[in-house]
Formats: C-alpha cells, sequence, structure tokens
C-alpha cells in the first residue's frame, strides 16, 4: 500500500471519528444524556454542523494529498539512491578499468613511450625500458629515429649500436592528440633476439654448405699443388744443368706464381664465404656475386658433369645488399639445382644463369633440368626445414634462409616449373638509376 491511499485511508477515519467525538463531548459538557435522539437533536442544532459533517472528507483528501507528496518524496529518494550506486559501480568499474589497462600498458610485451613537445620523453612501459635498459647511448640512437618518424610510416625498422652490441627493432609512431601532455605515442617491437637467431640460421646453413664444399675444395687444390709440385721437380733439373737455362727456369717460376695465386684465390674465397658478415647493406653488383658462387661451384659441375651456361646483361646497375649474405644465396640455389639434375642423363645436365635489367629492377633467373617440382614442393620450398633431399642430405634452411635474405634486400623470389625442370627468380630494385662498371673480383693479399 502506497502512502497516498494509506493517508487518506487514515485522513477519513478520523474524519469519520471526529463529529461523533465532538458530539459526544458537547452532550457531556450540556449535561444531557447520551443518547441518539439528543444527539441528532444536537446536530440540528449546531450551526456549522455541516463542517463536522464534511470533516472526514476533506481530511481524507488533505490526508491523500499529503501522502501523495510523501510517495512522491520516497520515489525520489529512493531514484536518487539506485543512482548513487550506479555511479559508484560505474566509478569502481572504471577503477578497475583503469587499474587494468595500467597492468596491460605495463606488462604487454610491446614497447610503447609517449612523447610530449619537442620530443621529450614522458613516460614509457617496461617493455620499451627493458629495450633501453638504461643505455645512454641507446636512448640517444632511439630518440634520434623517434625524433624523424613519420605517422604516416606503417613502420621502420631501425638498428642500434652501443658498448655492449648492436640492437634491432621495429618502431612506429601513432597521434593521438587530447591525451594530457602527450603529443604522440611511440610502440616498438624488440626484434634483438629475433635477429641474433636469424644470423645464427645464416651462419649454420653456411657452414652446412661449407662442409659440403669442402671435398670440392680439397679436389681444387690439390691441382695447382700437384702442378707446383711438377714444376718445382722441374725447376731442380734445369738447375743442375750447366749452364742453367735462365729462360726456361724463369717460365716455371711463373708458372708457379700462377698456380700459388690460384690456389690463393681459393683459399681466400673460403675464408671470405665463411666469415660471419656484417648486416650493413651497401651497393654491390649481383654479376659478382654470381661468378664468386659458381667459383665454389666448380667442382660439383666437373664431378656430376653438367653444362652451366652463364648470360649476364654487362654493366648491370648495383643494388643494395650484402654481398657475402647474396652469394650464400645463389650457392644455396644453384647448389639445389645441382642435387636435383644429378641422376638425369649427362646429355640433359644443364644449368643457366641469367640476369637482365628490368625496368627499375635486376632480375635473375636460374634455371636446371631435373624434371621439376611438384605444386606442393613448389608451395613449401622456402619453408623452414623444408626439403626434397634425402634424409641426413639437406638441413632444410637454405630455402627459407634464401628468402629471408632477398626479402631483407627488398627484393622477391619465385619458384616455378618449366618445360625441362625448376626454374628460381629473383628481382632487386636498383641502388642507382645510372649503370657502373662491374669490378673485377680482386686476388688476395
Amino acid at each position: 500500500m502506497n502512502k497516498t491511499v494509506e493517508y487518506a485511508l487514515y485522513g477519513a477515519l478520523f474524519g469519520a471519528l471526529f463529529p461523533l467525538i465532538s458530539t459526544v463531548f458537547d452532550l457531556l459538557v450540556q449535561g444531557v444524556p447520551l443518547t441518539l435522539s439528543n444527539a441528532l437533536q444536537l446536530q440540528r442544532s449546531q450551526p456549522l454542523h455541516w463542517v463536522i459533517d464534511s470533516a472526514p472528507l476533506f481530511l481524507g483528501l488533505f490526508a491523500g494529498l499529503a501522502g501523495r507528496r510523501q510517495d512522491t518524496v520516497i520515489a525520489k529518494v529512493r531514484e536518487l539512491t539506485s543512482l548513487n550506486q550506479r555511479l559508484q559501480q560505474e566509478q569502481k568499474n572504471l577503477a578497475d578499468l583503469a587499474g587494468g589497462l595500467q597492468q596491460l600498458f605495463e606488462n604487454m610485451p610491446l614497447g610503447a613511450a609517449a612523447y610530449g613537445q619537442d620530443n621529450v620523453l614522458l613516460s614509457a612501459n617496461g617493455a620499451f625500458q627493458r629495450f633501453v635498459a638504461g643505455d645512454r647511448d641507446i636512448q640517444r640512437a632511439l630518440d634520434h629515429h623517434i625524433a624523424v618518424l613519420d605517422s604516416d610510416q606503417m613502420s621502420r625498422d631501425i638498428k642500434l649500436e652501443s658498448g655492449e652490441g648492436a640492437k634491432y627493432a621495429m618502431v612506429w609512431r601513432v597521434d593521438l592528440p587530447g591525451l594530457g601532455d602527450a603529443r604522440y605515442w611511440v610502440l616498438l617491437n624488440d626484434q634483438t633476439a629475433q635477429k641474433v637467431s636469424e644470423a645464427q640460421l645464416k651462419m649454420t646453413s653456411k657452414l652446412a654448405t661449407l662442409g659440403e664444399l669442402a671435398a670440392g675444395t680439397a679436389h681444387e687444390l690439390n691441382q695447382p699443388l700437384n702442378h707446383i709440385k711438377l714444376l718445382a721437380a722441374n725447376m731442380t733439373n734445369i738447375m743442375k744443368r750447366s749452364p742453367a737455362d735462365l729462360d726456361a727456369l724463369q717460365a716455371k717460376v711463373e708458372a708457379v706464381s700462377a698456380s700459388t695465386t690460384r690456389a690463393g684465390k681459393i683459399i681466400a674465397h673460403m675464408l671470405s664465404f665463411g666469415r660471419s658478415s656484417s648486416d650493413r647493406m651497401q651497393p654491390m653488383f649481383v654479376g659478382t656475386a654470381i661468378e664468386a658462387a659458381l667459383g665454389l661451384l666448380q667442382h660439383q659441375f666437373t664431378e656430376h658433369d653438367i653444362r652451366v651456361e652463364v648470360a649476364l646483361e654487362p654493366s648491370l646497375p648495383a643494388i643494395m645488399g650484402v654481398e657475402n649474405q647474396l652469394e650464400q644465396v645463389f650457392i644455396n640455389l644453384i647448389g639445389n639445382g645441382i642435387d636435383a639434375i644429378a641422376e638425369s642423363s649427362p646429355a640433359d645436365r644443364l644449368i643457366s644463369v641469367s640476369a637482365n635489367l628490368q625496368g627499375d629492377t635486376v632480375g635473375i633467373s636460374i634455371r636446371d633440368t631435373g624434371g621439376g617440382l611438384t605444386d606442393i614442393q613448389l608451395e613449401k620450398l622456402f619453408e623452414p626445414f623444408f626439403t626434397t633431399k634425402e634424409v641426413g642430405k639437406g638441413t632444410g634452411l637454405g630455402g627459407s634462409i634464401s628468402y629471408g635474405i632477398v626479402t631483407g634486400f627488398g627484393g622477391n623470389i619465385t619458384a616455378s616449373n618449366w618445360e625441362q625442370g625448376t626454374e628460381i627468380t629473383l628481382s632487386f630494385p636498383i641502388s642507382q638509376p645510372e649503370p657502373q662498371a662491374k669490378p673485377e673480383l680482386q686476388d688476395p693479399v
């Protein structure tokens, strides 16, 4: 029962009792006996008896109005109480959300930092601080890269040098105006561990390739060494003659020098290929890396009776890359071709390598006559640890590492079949518009 009905009933009850009580009181005051006829006679004799008789109606109405007012007040109080409870719950929810967001900000693996006016660092989460690790050199170098970040860029790879070694990261800039003093935010993905792992995989693949080339290298070295041995014996015989034939002796000395130079080139090339290379890209020539790779694989061509056709367009423009790494790519790809055609008929064993200018890119094609690959093999060729070789004859790293090196140079690599085998196609953007003369391979010092 609401207050409006409750107050109306109370008012009506009081109003009904009021004339009765007042009549009884009047009879007692006048000393008149308390009888019904005397009460009615008293009502008729009172000039304002209608006020008393109508008291229940008015008192009930007034009480009802008071009850309605009370109901309104109570409803408002309840509404305000409910609103206050909801407000308190929302405040608690917002506090919990803010705490959760703060915890997420601090603990997420992606580095995040707010920068204000004049590129001043305002705040940073744990991942960002761990990347810097209190190294002032790293912080200064990072601030320099961040200062030139463009918000329109999707991302930017950076390399930072410090006394403890290089650090790598991918960074983004996000403009979020209106968030306090922050002018923009920087997101940072630490890629140092990934780069170290990639470098270790490249070296592992390179060492595996060196192991496969070791037998051929030994054979290549035996030829000039045997030649030097024979020349030394001939020189001894010449010097025993009297008088000695100085012209013949001079010719033998020159032949010894030539064989020594050849052996030195082989050794120097193996040392250069096996050495850990820098990741710093610089202008280089595709033809130089191709010729170096073919030189290291020469013994395998001879052993398997494989013909090699090379068509390099003269004066190709330079590309941006690391020569040692690109040489590794060509050794991996051509080596795969050698393995693919080793069981073919000698007359059909052919590997062709061509390079030419294609607009603003340098294109390279490597073809073999090994019969080609299945669609599934072509699809998986550049995936890590995938190999078409027998167990124990391949690491499965060559394709994926080659893919990583090529794309790291801004290039592209694809595999497809042609009429007689597999074709690997590579393309690299040129580093300069004008072609330059290709440098000659230098002799070892």
